[in-house]
């Protein structure tokens, strides 16, 4: 089949990076790891504004064999995800300091985001944190304007011993200040940016691909769900995550803002600008070229249920069926082009 011929290719697309990257993201399988902490606080520390610290240690075990602890510090995050009424279980950040980081797979890793499933318990939920991960995966093989992911099973252990494991599918994002570093730029925080102002082709490719993967959740002059990056020349580009409110992934949670012309997730709507079928034609046929690895992104994952790898398939098959005419698509998009993001 063309996804395992692509499987090594896309490993190595995903795991490049420069010398002296941090290890955690140099490959691709899924890491076991243990984080122990006061699981009763941490999960209670919801809904209040104030960011509280949890110290933590977390566990896993290297090439050899051995287990490498690390001393962490963990604070819940995010908005919907972290509300009790939500989700079971908050998304984390974590944080290490560089002596405790020094020789480990987390060394050059000051901060990570860590997205875990919503409701552990429930093998649905533990689908989506799966699907969301190959979502970033996908766009990694589109672009290196990108974040970088690591997946993660991780068991959740209560340091006081007073409360049972949580264990979660979950999955590593590289911190915005590493990216930056990466692609020699700077994050810019100024909200209010205009299409205008973005690098021509990224900006082609993150509206062509939240497109793709039916997501509405975002906005550029509101900074929502997309990092600016201004490089060395000072030109800013775009660069997209969270993409559970996304048709491709379609949580039960996810419902469309009340302001768009759709009615659930599964229908896509463009909120890019108003391009031409000729200006659409390269960021397309930079798609079409990298279909088999985009498709590899999901279909490789081992633990991903055959049954969502074929949902995943078929909306994404809708995609590549409109792409196939350049034209189609111009006319397609321009129901929705430039109402402003």
């Amino acid at each position: 089949m063309p996804y395992a011929r692509t499987a090594a290719l896309l490993a190595a697309l995903l795991g490049a990076a420069p010398a002296g990257a941090q290890g955690l993201f140099k490959k691709t399988e899924p890491l076991e790891i243990t984080i122990s902490t006061n699981l009763a606080k941490l999960i209670k520390d919801r809904d209040s504004t104030d960011r509280v610290t949890h110290p933590a240690e977390l566990a896993y075990k290297d090439s050899a064999g051995a287990i490498v602890k690390v001393a962490t510090t963990l604070r819940t995050r995010g908005h919907f995800r972290r509300q009790v009424r939500n989700c079971d279980f908050p998304p984390l950040k974590v944080e290490i300091a560089k002596p405790a980081a020094k020789n480990t797979l987390f060394e050059g890793n000051r901060t990570l985001k860590l997205a875990s499933t919503c409701r552990p318990s429930n093998s649905e939920y533990e689908q989506y944190i799966l699907q969301e991960a190959a979502v970033y995966r996908m766009y990694q093989a589109i672009t290196p304007w990108s974040y970088r992911v690591r997946l993660a099973h991780v068991t959740y252990q209560d340091s006081t011993g007073k409360a049972k494991p949580v264990q979660s599918w979950a999955f590593f994002v590289e911190d915005d200040g590493d990216l930056a570093q990466r692609r020699k730029a700077k994050k810019f925080e100024t909200k209010g940016a205009y299409f205008e102002d973005l690098e021509p082709e990224q900006w082609g490719n993150v509206q062509l691909f939240e497109y793709m993967i039916g997501n509405t959740d975002w906005s550029v002059s509101g900074l929502h769900n997309i990092t600016l990056l201004k490089d060395t020349t000072g030109i800013v580009h775009p660069v997209p995550f969270d993409f559970d409110w996304s048709g491709a992934v379609d949580t039960r949670y996810a419902v469309p803002n009340s302001g768009l012309p759709i009615k659930n997730v599964r229908e896509r709507l463009w909120r890019g600008d108003c391009r031409t079928a000729e200006q659409l034609t390269p960021a397309i046929e930079h798609f079409k070229a990298r279909r088999e690895a985009t498709d590899s992104a999901y279909m490789t994952l081992a633990a991903l249920s055959p049954a969502m790898k074929e949902r995943m398939h078929k909306y994404l098959a809708e995609f590549w069926s409109l792409v196939e005419n350049p034209k189609k698509a111009a006319i397609e998009f321009k129901r929705s082009c430039a109402t402003g993001n």
